[in-house]
């Protein structure tokens, strides 16, 4: 028998008259899936009161203390509209303005019933009116095309990695007392500040090349010699196959000034390459920009395995490189399906948000 829409709620304490009466069926010969659906209570719960409790000793509980509460209604709604007016701000800077008598714990219990949380901050460009008028626009432009469409986009972009750097935050959970546990530490390094600048580009065909750039920044010469050597020979690749030759495929940049460059404009129009036109402050449209954090993680897992720490000489630079494109063409093309699979949820977020964010 199907679990009733009226269930009591996962976790809700059962009270001692609930155990005592499961424990009597149980004791009558109930089965426990009957027990359950009589109490509305989860069946792990019953499972749970027949394995802790027996029908010949059970004993209730003592009632709960009954705490007094440390704020009144007032203060309550007076919390509340300091913890929104001050959500940036530790709970502790919090209760300083509020009432340095209050602890940090009936905030917290506050800040719970008044059903907020406690996230970590998202990051998101700054939008200027004309930023958000153009990312409508892209939207509205590209509201009908398919997946098919969108796999015919070759999408681009730099990124640096910081070597020795984990890209993501790390929690761990271990025993009390193994703090200092290399096991579960996270190694740091003096010398961590190396940076390595790369550009990579892919279809919904295939994956293209990774390109470790040179010391020094990305300008102009040095993004045509990019283009060469990544997009070019992508595009040659992908032209030699019969199924391909006659597909009319689009380049896609961001608007990083070496990309605008009217040098690199009149390059790619000499040699007929179509250039998507993007909106400025747009990386959530851009799904190379997810490729990106599972590259640079399963990178860092690599680099921890190979290297004991990050170092800026030039033979390290080598090994480094030759790490990175053996991890970028280990990427497995299910991801690039799905994430391309998402391009059209994309661009609706967009015209739903009039051209603001979107949680991309």
């Amino acid at each position: 028998m199907p679990v009733q829409s009226t269930q009591r709620e996962r976790g809700k304490q059962l009270t001692d008259i609930e155990i005592a009466k499961i424990l009597g069926c149980s004791k009558a010969g109930a089965p426990q899936r009957t027990i359950a659906e009589w109490l509305k209570a989860t069946k792990t719960s019953v499972q749970r009161a027949l394995t802790m409790y027996s029908f010949d000793t059970f004993q209730g509980r003592k009632p709960r203390r009954e705490y007094q509460r440390a704020t009144t209604e007032r203060e309550d709604r007076y919390i509340e509209r300091a913890l929104k007016q001050n959500s940036d701000l530790p709970l502790k800077d919090i209760t300083n303005i509020i009432d340095p008598s209050i602890s940090t714990a009936t905030l917290r219990r506050r800040r719970t019933e008044a059903g907020l949380g406690s996230f970590v901050v998202t990051e998101k460009p700054g939008l200027r009116p004309e930023n958000m008028e153009a990312r409508l626009a892209w939207a509205q432009r590209y509201k009908d095309w398919t997946i098919e469409d969108w796999k015919r986009v070759i999408w681009s972009d730099e990124s640096s990695i910081w070597i020795g750097v984990n890209p993501r935050r790390r929690w761990v959970i271990r025993p009390p007392g193994e703090r200092l546990n290399p096991q579960y530490m996270k190694r740091t390094y003096k010398t961590a500040h190396v940076k390595v600048m790369v550009w990579a580009c892919f279809t919904g065909e295939r994956i293209g090349p990774l390109i470790v750039c040179d010391e020094g920044g990305v300008g102009a010469n040095e993004y045509e010699d990019i283009l060469y050597d990544g997009l070019f020979s992508l595009l040659d690749d992908l032209l030699e196959s019969p199924d391909m030759a006659e597909t009319e495929f689009i380049f896609m940049q961001d608007n990083a000034p070496c990309h605008k460059a009217t040098a690199i404009l009149e390059f790619l129009q000499e040699n007929k390459v179509p250039i998507m036109e993007w909106p400025a402050q747009s990386p959530d449209l851009n799904p190379i920009e997810n490729l990106w954090v599972d590259f640079k993680a399963r990178f860092h897992k690599q680099f921890t395995e190979l290297f004991s720490h990050p170092s800026k000489s030039a033979e390290a630079r080598y090994r480094y490189s030759a790490v990175l494109e053996e991890v970028w063409y280990s990427q497995g093309q299910e991801m690039i399906d799905a994430l391309l699979e998402s391009m059209p949820r994309r661009v609706q977020a967009v015209l739903e948000a009039n051209g603001g964010w979107t949680k991309y």
